[in-house]
């Protein structure tokens, strides 16, 4: 573990970034903290990090905006304890009166199973009993995470007995509709929290926390919760929904330092039915600190959080999608205008040339992202595979300038930005699997601007191309224009390229269609391949 940054909150916290092992992308934050008003002495709080970002994705935490990569290991969890306990010499993490460790900083800890050794692990490097446990869950459904709730039980009645495990279901909302919106996997229902939570406490134990951070006008049943669920076994807490970059793009943002009348509301209605309710008010000092739930804190992630929404929204608005692709395909290619002749494609002289299919046009994280270029991926793999399995030629170029004053300095000066040669974005994506040799940079539209793709056509007999890619009608369109000069024949993929636009991308493969290339589908293609007929390739209008 390497520390990146470490940020001091004087009276509150220090916050630290860690890269985690060699792959700079591998970054978790974990806190080491204290209650407001509380001395450390007598208090000391540790929130550390169970994944790389989070694999759930809830409508108000920052933690998975960008995404997810990966579990972290039970050595890697303690290593973030450990860490925090050498930074603090005159605390002895050993003989403390009282050291509660969230395992809530970043994941959610039901999807990574070394979280139950890590505890173990806890337990037996610290055998302190001022230690609490604490595990915060969205309670995952899947058979897949059956086994962790099941061994969860044993961990603490062995580890962690006698109130030093605290439990907490972050629930949200008392509805299951909103609960879906603001948590977006397949989870337990309320009854199936309420049946484990009994099951779970013991006498002696701590009662499980049930958290809810009800967004504005968002309104709490206190009669469902007292329907479902056991005072003697749970205790409530309402929170705020904290100003995380997550929680303002998707309007749940809610902070109040007084409880909301309906709030008030909600917790009188329990406390008149037995139940024992906190309410956690935002203190202005965790909030500008950023050590409140959901919130990151280094700008490190926070721009990368920031990437990834503005890649959301992007793709929000995209006219296709990998779901939508088959239809709208289907319109495209119908509505393409009649040609006066059809070319067979001949699979013996046939190559696949894929058009800047790289992570400049199809990372989340690049200013030029282009989502509609990811709903072309499937099918242009599917191409690839169909030529690959024929021993036909396969191409792919990447847009990349290494040297502006030597290559075309329009593209520059025309565009804000423009990849460069020793970029990763300069990649051709992995799930295409490009081979050495079958790489060609361009630094022009056409694919043409690289002599060597013309010699090594002629060199192999290629007399006719296949095209997907991007942009229809920047790059693609200029290809096949240039091949059709060079006297290829093209065939253009209109399920497996992809413009900004749908306006742009249908008036390409118009344009195309009329006067330069036969307009397909990558299913046509992969069909001929297999031993369909020729003439099923191309459409007719």
């Amino acid at each position: 573990m390497k520390i990146i940054e470490k940020r001091s909150v004087p009276g509150l916290a220090v916050l630290y970034l860690a890269q985690i092992g060699p792959d700079a992308q591998r970054r978790v934050e974990f806190v080491d903290t204290l209650e407001p008003e509380v001395a450390k002495t007598d208090k000391w709080v540790m929130m550390i990090s169970t994944q790389v970002g989070c694999a759930v994705g809830c409508r108000m935490c920052d933690a998975g905006v960008s995404g997810f990569r990966g579990n972290l290991s039970a050595a890697e969890m303690l290593e973030q304890i450990r860490f925090i306990a050498t930074q603090n010499p005159d605390l002895d993490i050993s003989r403390h009166p009282k050291v509660k460790i969230h395992f809530a900083r970043m994941g959610e800890p039901a999807l990574n199973p070394a979280v139950l050794e890590a505890l173990r692990l806890l337990a037996r490097e610290f055998p302190n009993p001022g230690i609490i446990a604490s595990v915060s869950t969205v309670a995952p459904k899947s058979p897949a995470v059956e086994p962790w709730f099941a061994e969860l039980f044993q961990v603490k009645n062995e580890f962690f007995p006698a109130g030093r495990f605290q439990l907490q279901f972050s629930l949200h909302a008392t509805d299951e509709e909103t609960r879906q919106a603001i948590v977006p996997i397949r989870k337990w229902v309320l009854e199936e929290v309420a049946d484990y939570g009994r099951r779970f406490v013991r006498p002696g134990d701590r009662k499980v926390t049930l958290n809810f951070a009800p967004g504005p006008n968002e309104l709490l049943d206190a009669a469902k919760v007292a329907r479902v669920f056991d005072p003697r076994k749970f205790l409530i807490k309402v929170t705020p929904v904290n100003p995380t970059l997550r929680a303002r793009s998707s309007g749940a943002m809610h902070v109040w330092s007084q409880a909301p009348d309906a709030v008030r509301a909600f917790a009188r209605g329990l406390e008149q039915r037995d139940f024992q309710v906190i309410l956690s008010p935002s203190f202005p000092e965790e909030i500008s600190a950023e050590t409140s739930c959901g919130q990151l804190w280094s700008e490190k992630l926070k721009s990368a959080a920031q990437d990834s929404l503005r890649a959301q929204a992007r793709e929000d608005a995209s006219y296709v999608t990998v779901d939508s692709m088959a239809a709208k395909s289907e319109k495209w290619l119908r509505d393409l205008p009649a040609r006066q002749r059809d070319m067979p494609l001949q699979p013996e002289r046939a190559a696949l040339l894929v058009v800047d299919m790289q992570e400049f046009f199809l990372d989340r994280g690049s200013p030029a992202y282009l989502p509609p270029g990811r709903a072309a991926l499937l099918n242009t793999r599917r191409v690839v595979d169909a030529f690959r399995q024929a021993g036909r030629p396969v191409w792919f170029t990447v847009h990349a300038h290494a040297d502006e004053a030597h290559d075309n300095n329009l593209m520059p000066r025309w565009w804000k930005q423009v990849c460069r040669a020793d970029s990763p974005w300069a990649r051709v994506i992995g799930v295409l699997e490009a081979r050495p040799g079958e790489i060609l940079r361009k630094t022009g539209y056409s694919a043409f601007s690289n002599a060597e793709l013309e010699k090594g056509l002629r060199r192999q007999g290629v007399a006719q191309l296949v095209l997907s890619g991007v942009k229809t009608d920047l790059c693609v369109e200029s290809t096949a224009r240039a091949a059709f000069d060079l006297g290829l024949e093209t065939f253009v993929l209109a399920d497996a390229t992809a413009a900004q636009s749908e306006e742009r991308h249908v008036s390409a493969l118009k344009a195309l269609a009329r006067g330069f290339s036969m307009v397909t589908s990558a299913g046509a293609i992969a069909r001929l391949f297999s031993g369909a007929a020729p003439d099923s390739v191309v459409h007719r209008s």
